[in-house]
């Protein structure tokens, strides 16, 4: 059962604002996988907001939807993405609260689907695994994972990385290591479709044929 809703969400913010600086490089790790331009854009969980903020700036005629676990975030989300929030945004971004084992969106409807840190924290059910996978459009890309992505410098890292530890045991992260990653994607059958890269963190990146 996938249930994150224990989480301080005070906490999480804290680390949503902390890793401001990080969402640009971990998303010049993800624009050159997308072999074709999204028109929907899909970040899924509690951390969820840089990355599809910084994502829909790079695409700008696509929609961003964020799916938030956490229903106390969904009030706060304008303030607390404020900085990556602009007048370009505007009527492009729907945030949501949402179960992550029922995602109540559309299948087949996002071109683009991105988690960060969901993995650490839940069960080793697979069921937002599956959920990605309904969710995601033909022909569509998902990455899914954790860590600071290749494009952020070692100096940003260096100087978030003690307080971002420290906040993230605080809210109970867990190792998560490559193999039982692997055998979470291979136990829901994605294992084809899904190739796991070290370079920036520990991603996942699945493709649905078209």
């Amino acid at each position: 059962m996938i249930d994150s809703t224990g989480m301080d969400p005070d906490i999480v913010r804290e680390i949503n604002r902390l890793w401001l600086p990080v969402y640009s490089g971990i998303a010049d790790q993800i624009v050159p996988l997308c072999y074709r331009t999204p028109v929907h854009i899909l970040e899924i969980g509690s951390f969820s907001g840089g990355i599809g903020l910084v994502l829909a700036q790079r695409f700008p005629s696509a929609r961003l939807t964020v799916a938030i676990e956490i229903e106390q975030l969904v009030p706060t989300f304008a303030h607390d993405w404020a900085p990556l929030l602009d007048t370009a945004m505007e009527g492009r971004v729907n945030v949501v609260s949402t179960g992550l084992a029922q995602l109540e969106l559309s299948s087949e409807k996002y071109d683009l689907v991105v988690s960060r840190g969901v993995f650490f924290f839940l069960d080793e059910t697979g069921d937002l695994l599956y959920e990605i996978d309904r969710v995601l459009a033909p022909g569509g890309l998902a990455f899914f994972g954790g860590g600071y992505g290749s494009g952020t410098s070692d100096s940003v890292i260096a100087e978030l990385a003690d307080e971002s530890r420290e906040l993230n045991r605080q809210l109970g992260k867990r190792i998560f290591s490559r193999e039982e990653f692997g055998q979470l994607i291979e136990k829901c059958g994605l294992g084809p479709r899904t190739e796991i890269e070290e370079e920036g963190g520990m991603w996942a990146v699945l493709k649905k044929p078209a």
